[in-house]
């Protein structure tokens, strides 16, 4: 996959195959000014991490090719190597008993159900830029 690699280390990668959520994602960081990169599975959301180093990731978890829990656990697997770690939401419809634990044992920092709320997003874009502000992630 080709990746835009102008906006290298400045961006929100989103890892999600639903297009409704697509929608709603592009519209909401679009909106803020925020750069975003959305892929539509687990492979494509390794290749956009290693491509892009992107400031944090969105990870859809029921996502076809590779799930997110896969994807999250192959970027954790080769961020041992590299000593970094970017900040990983699961974004999930999931909402059963032990599902957020499950999440955040295969590695996210971040637990979001679904449906999306755009607000509830760009307050978690701001609480993991750590400045209560979306611009300031640019």
């Amino acid at each position: 996959m080709d990746f835009d690699l102008s906006i290298k280390g400045k961006c929100i990668l989103s890892a999600e195959d639903n297009e409704v959520n697509q929608i709603v994602l592009e519209h909401t960081l679009a909106e803020q000014d925020i750069p975003f990169v959305i892929v539509s599975n687990g492979e494509e959301a390794v290749e956009g991490w290693e491509a892009l180093d992107p400031l944090m990731i969105f990870m859809d978890i029921s996502m076809p090719v590779m799930n997110g829990i896969e994807a999250i656990k192959a970027i954790r697997e080769k961020e041992a190597v590299t000593g970094k770690r970017v900040p990983i939401a699961a974004l999930t419809a999931h909402a059963l008993t032990g599902d957020k634990e499950r999440m955040l044992e295969a590695g996210a920092d971040y637990y979001l159900t679904k449906p999306i709320n755009p607000n509830l997003l760009l307050q978690k874009i701001a609480e993991i830029a750590d400045t209560g502000s979306t611009r300031a992630i640019l």
